[in-house]
């Protein structure tokens, strides 16, 4: 028995290697505790199976060589009919890469061949697995009605996805320990093979959860969906049959993975996520699109926003969807302004002030202010403080949104609203000296409502009725931007109490949600019901905001677990699509795009591009400061140029939906079109020209 030992930069993370006439022992430790990381046999860590459906066959490996050499540890052998040679090395950022070549030296082809890496950890109370954009602790907020990927349940009791699923592509394991948390990350370096016919075939990734251990698994392009082999996702709660990733491997033939690995300790148990987030970044090195200036992006997205102005009998404001494109209007619904939500009426109404002021002319000012003394005027309901938030254009009435058959006011959409109002609101008076009274009424009424409107939880419902009780009691993140509304409200007026408020509201945010990410952020993108994007990204924008107005670390630190959060769903690498697709031949680049939810895989614009940036000014984190800037440099990708392109006839019109892995049509992109896209890409491109104009003028 001989035993090897790699160590890494610092000396804290070792490989061990117990060697065997027959077989190899690995473990993984971090410094000095007794506790390993992973403890098995190459079996352990090795799998191959042939024929279908595919399976994690225990074959034994029988070793012929391991040799320990200028920091290379080498092992060799024999897995079934595969010669496999794996090779250990620490590198850069302290992670240990991992290469793995599976070489057929048989006389006969291997036919529905299934090979790859199957890391078995040890069953572990209380794990929290992050797979990024699919998995967050298992997705304990989805509604169990709808279909999402989730680890321990049916027969296969896991979730194996393509890698161009997952924007950042790892799985991260975390536990606690007796004197910190611990995690452990697999990342795999993504790899494809592209067919004589241009299709691109990848490497799947994921874990599964059995009998409270889980096992991280990569392999060469086979699926596993809920505990099903061979099933794919294909769209909003679908799922159908996948053939794919099973490889034949002729006589001679050989087939390479790479990974890195990386395990430690984190501050606390929950935040293990964050240590995948800072070495897939440090690991991929992002670098992404920039095909427009913002001077580009503002032109043509207020073409885009002047198309969606409409008045008509004392209403004015811009509708959700036009009629302009060649296709006519995108949705079944007339003509309507939608407040808040995937309409972002104000937040257009705001856009066409700034340019306004800022040269654009009176009549932008002029419609700013229509806009907006509409919304103040027409929208209130029975209930002081509440208002509605649909105008129909055809016939002239207002409606709200739905809860459980009710008509209910949404939370998250009306708190949008009112920000958007208060941030109007703020723009008058610092241009023109005094903001309209009625105005500031509004945002003093909804306030209000606010401050005496949280649940017994301490938080917001996802939404409330017309006579202002709530829909239901339900803990979600859907609230939050209630409580950065009250912030603005604060900001417009100096009433500390709407500061007050929003301090407590957001604290039990934090406790319900940041402090340990057992229910992680959810159900703020109100048809999908479960862990998204949009939840975490308002939690940042309240902790960042506060932060902004205090200067209190808590909040600081706050917003940075937010934003590491966040994170997770935005690519850091660049999948390859097939030959003839829309995406791969526009060269359209994923890096910097974020996802959307644990059931809705495509890419959009939706992310505070703008605040992450300024945030990671603010507190000299230049991580933050370079993922904001490359997401909004990305998202110039997508953009009608001129008519024809991206299927639009209106220049400055954009797609919802990119898709660069198997939702909907991989290597497509959709002609949806809510008003919201203009909006975030608008009022994000103001606010950088904003910036660049202050730094032009103090240089000057």
């Amino acid at each position: 028995m001989t035993r090897y030992t790699l160590s890494g930069l610092d000396g804290r993370k070792r490989v061990e290697a117990t060697a065997t006439p027959d077989s190899v022992r690995l473990v993984l430790r971090y410094e000095n505790q007794a506790e390993a990381y992973f403890d098995g046999s190459m079996e352990r860590l090795l799998t191959y199976s042939e024929g279908r459906p595919w399976r994690f066959d225990v074959t034994q490996f029988r070793r012929e060589d391991i040799v320990l050499n200028n920091g290379e540890l080498r092992i060799a052998g024999m897995l079934g009919p595969l010669h496999v040679l794996v090779s250990f090395s620490f590198g850069r950022h302290d992670l240990l890469y991992v290469k793995v070549v599976w070489t057929n030296r048989t006389d006969r082809a291997l036919s529905d061949a299934a090979v790859g890496v199957a890391l078995e950890l040890p069953a572990r109370a209380a794990e929290n697995a992050t797979i990024p954009h699919m998995i967050y602790n298992n997705n304990p907020s989805a509604d169990p009605e709808r279909v999402v990927p989730r680890l321990g349940v049916g027969p296969g009791n896991g979730f194996i996805c393509e890698e161009h699923r997952l924007p950042i592509p790892c799985v991260n394991v975390e536990w606690p320990g007796r004197a910190a948390a611990h995690y452990l990350t697999l990342f795999a370096v993504p790899s494809y093979v592209e067919t004589e016919d241009g299709k691109v075939n990848y490497f799947s990734l994921g874990a599964v959860r059995d009998g409270g251990a889980t096992t991280i698994a990569s392999l060469s392009g086979v699926l596993m969906f809920n505990g099903e082999k061979d099933v794919v996702y294909v769209g909003k709660s679908k799922t159908q049959p996948y053939d794919g990733g099973y490889v034949d491997v002729p006589p001679g033939f050989s087939l390479s993975k790479e990974y890195a690995l990386d395990w430690g300790t984190a501050e606390r148990t929950g935040l293990g996520f964050r240590k995948a987030v800072e070495k897939g970044i440090a690991l991929f090195d992002p670098q992404g699109a920039k095909p427009l200036t913002v001077h580009d992006m503002i032109r043509l997205k207020t073409n885009a926003m002047d198309d969606r102005w409409r008045e008509a009998e004392g209403a004015a404001g811009y509708v959700k969807f036009n009629d302009s494109n060649a296709f006519g209007s995108a949705s079944r619904h007339p003509p309507h302004f939608l407040y808040g939500w995937t309409g972002q009426c104000l937040k257009l109404a705001w856009c066409d002030g700034l340019i306004g002021f800022e040269g654009g002319g009176d009549v932008r000012i002029d419609r700013c202010r229509r806009a907006v003394d509409f919304y103040v005027r027409e929208s209130k309901s029975m209930t002081p403080g509440l208002r509605r938030s649909t105008y129909r254009l055809n016939d002239g009435q207002w409606e709200n949104f739905r809860s459980k058959g009710q008509p209910a006011v949404s939370s998250r959409a009306y708190g949008e609203t009112v920000s958007d109002l208060a941030d109007i609101a703020m723009l008058f008076k610092e241009r023109e000296g005094a903001a309209p009274g009625a105005w500031v009424d509004a945002v003093r009424d909804a306030a209000d409502f606010f401050d005496g409107a949280v649940l017994p939880s301490g938080i917001y419902p996802a939404a409330w009725l017309e006579d202002g009780t709530p829909a239901d009691d339900m803990i979600t993140a859907a609230g939050i931007p209630c409580a950065i509304a009250m912030l603005k409200a604060f900001r417009l007026t100096g009433e500390s109490r709407y500061l007050a408020r929003a301090e407590q509201t957001l604290l039990r945010y934090y406790e319900l949600h940041a402090a340990t990410f057992e229910r992680p952020f959810a159900r703020s993108t109100l048809d999908a019901k479960c862990e998204d994007k949009e939840a975490g990204m308002y939690f940042f924008l309240a902790a960042y905001e506060l932060f902004d107005l205090t200067k209190e670390e808590q909040y600081k630190a706050w917003a940075e677990i937010a934003a590491d959060w966040l994170l997770t769903y935005v690519y850091v690498w660049n999948p390859v699509c097939d030959r003839g697709s829309r995406l791969r031949e526009a060269g359209f680049n994923a890096v910097g795009w974020p996802g959307v939810s644990v059931q809705n895989h495509h890419l959009d614009v939706f992310f505070p591009t703008y605040e992450l940036w300024r945030f990671g000014r603010l507190t000299g984190n230049p991580t933050y400061e370079r993922m904001g800037r490359l997401s909004f440099d990305a998202m110039g990708q997508g953009i009608c140029r001129e008519p024809g392109e991206w299927g639009f006839t209106v220049v400055g019109e954009q797609g919802e939906g990119f898709y660069p892995t198997h939702y909907h049509q991989r290597g497509g992109s959709n002609t949806w079109n809510p008003s919201w896209i203009i909006a975030l890409v608008l009022s994000n491109a103001l606010k950088f020209r904003g910036d660049e104009a202050a730094k032009e003028g103090a240089a000057k």
